[in-house]
Formats: C-alpha cells, structure tokens, sequence
C-alpha cells in the first residue's frame, strides 16, 4: 500500500535542541486562549493550579526509527520533554495541554490497560484468527510497511458500526478483546485495534497516540491514531487504506488525544482559521456520532 505525500526516508533524525534554536521555537508557541473548546481564562476543577511551562516535545512521543520502527536519542540532556501541564507543539499544526486530571480520561485508561494486556498475552490472536495473521506478518515488516500493512488491514478486518448498533450507547469506548468478538466498531475502536497491534509488532506505545478530533469538512467528530516519529507525524484512519502525514490534513482539528497513561487537549495557534466548534464541553464528544445529548 502506498503512502500519500510520503518520501521513503533511510532513517530518521534524532532531535536535537540548543540554547539558541530552543528559545526560538518555544518563543513562538503562544499560550491559547482556550483548548479543546475549554476556555483557559476560567480555570477549571481538572487544571493545574501552578503556572503552564513551556516545554520541547513532539505529540508527547519519543521519536522512532522510521526504518526499524525502535525508538532512537532523545533531544540533549537539559531539556525535559515531559513537563506536567507543558504547553508544546501537537498533532495537526495545534498546540497541546498535558493534563494529570482530565474527566475524559476515565474513558481511556482502562481501554489502554487492556492494549497493554492483549499485547503481553496472546488472548487477542486467539479470539480472531485474522488478527493473529495481522500482528505476525506486521512484524516483519518495515517501519512504514507496518504503519501501512496495519492500517489497511484492521479497515477490512472489522466493519464499521456506530456504538448504538453494537453496545446500545451513544459512545462506547471497547476494549481490544470486545472489538474483536464482535468484529465491528466505530472510528476510536479502529485506532485502539491498531495500536494494539502495531505495540505488539514493536512500534514504542509512547509514539503513538489516539487523537480524538473535528473534521471540518465533512462536519463530524472524528478518531485516528497517530504515530510521532523524528521525521513527522503519520496518521492511521478508519477512512482512508492510504496512510498520511498529519500536515496533509488540514481540516482535521484535534480536540484531545492520549498517549500511553497520559491524556493532552490541543488548540489552535494564534490566528489559526483552524478552530473546533464544540457545543459543550469535551465529555460531550462521541467520535463517530457528534455531540453527546
């Protein structure tokens, strides 16, 4: 399967940060005026009441080898990439809040705890043959082949039904093992499938992310898994077989995304035309479906 827009790098670049080159970029991250629709000028129950600092990272993800798919060096020594409530640059151009206690994240830890679960046994490959098929010739292959083996083969193996039709609520976040005996999900039960198994044909869990997003185009809430590495951001999505940079997804306008145990809500820069139109506040959100009654 091919890659759109994506030149096939021999390897990727490790970070590398100076004084000079650090104070540029941070200098040019702006505090928002509010994050996923929350409004940063009331402070909420779940924000942090010290001051935000500003901090170097990318998608709250270690950068990987795009060839062998493993992690590779962390930016210099000095410079600390995991800051609680750091304000730093995210998926889709946006900027992006760390968060230790974000209501929404109630939904997703006990989802990753069984990503992490699945991936440690074989109970997953054992309650689909497909997918046993999906995760060991994925992890022969190389780093973009398993982004683009995986996404186009998690599209087929299971078809795509609102949470309505298969649990009988409007948004239903399933564990891997439940997505695979019914074989059917919406938008977020393809990503948490993919990142299952990409985690367990070697891709690190800390690039990878499940971003929950706006689609401005086609007017809907959206989910993707997104895979940080040192030359990007690739985007795995139940709407398309063809993986894609980030930067060639303009109207995809993320809200909030989680990475491994920890959870980020994004906003537009500075005179971003990108904006997410959110009528009530992100537990509202039911990607897949729209705005939660």
């Amino acid at each position: 399967m091919a890659i759109a827009s994506l030149p096939q790098p021999s390897s990727a670049k490790a970070i590398t940060v100076n004084t000079g080159a650090a104070a540029g970029v941070l200098a040019a991250v702006e505090t928002p005026s509010s994050l996923g629709g929350v409004s940063l000028a009331r402070p909420q129950p779940w924000q942090p009441v010290s001051a935000y600092r500003i901090g170097m990272i990318f998608s709250s993800s270690v950068a990987v080898d795009e060839k062998r798919g493993s992690s590779i060096a962390p930016p210099a020594a000095g410079i600390d990439l995991i800051q609680t409530a750091a304000i730093i640059p995210g998926v889709f151009g946006s900027v992006a809040l760390s968060m230790r206690n974000f209501p929404v994240s109630a939904r997703w830890a006990p989802v990753y705890k069984a990503i992490v679960d699945c991936t440690a046994s074989s109970a997953c490959e054992r309650k689909n043959s497909a997918f046993a098929e999906i995760v060991k010739a994925a992890g022969n292959k190389s780093f973009i082949d398993k982004l683009s083996f995986v996404n186009s083969s998690i599209n087929r193996a299971i078809a795509y039904k609102k949470d309505s039709v298969v649990y009988g609520k409007l948004d239903y976040w399933a564990k891997p093992r439940e997505i695979l005996e019914r074989r059917a999900g919406d938008c977020e039960d393809f990503a948490i499938l993919k990142m299952a198994a990409l985690l367990h044909a070697g891709i690190p869990a800390q690039s990878m992310s499940l971003v929950v997003l706006q689609d401005r185009k086609r007017g809907f809430f959206h989910a993707v898994l997104s895979v940080s590495t040192g030359s990007g951001v690739f985007i795995l999505d139940s709407l398309s077989n063809v993986v894609s940079r980030d930067t060639d997804l303009p109207t995809y306008v993320p809200l909030y995304s989680f990475s491994t145990d920890r959870a980020w809500i994004h906003g537009a820069k500075t005179g971003s035309a990108q904006i997410a139109d959110i009528k009530g506040g992100l537990s509202t959100v039911a990607p897949g479906e729209g705005v939660q009654p």
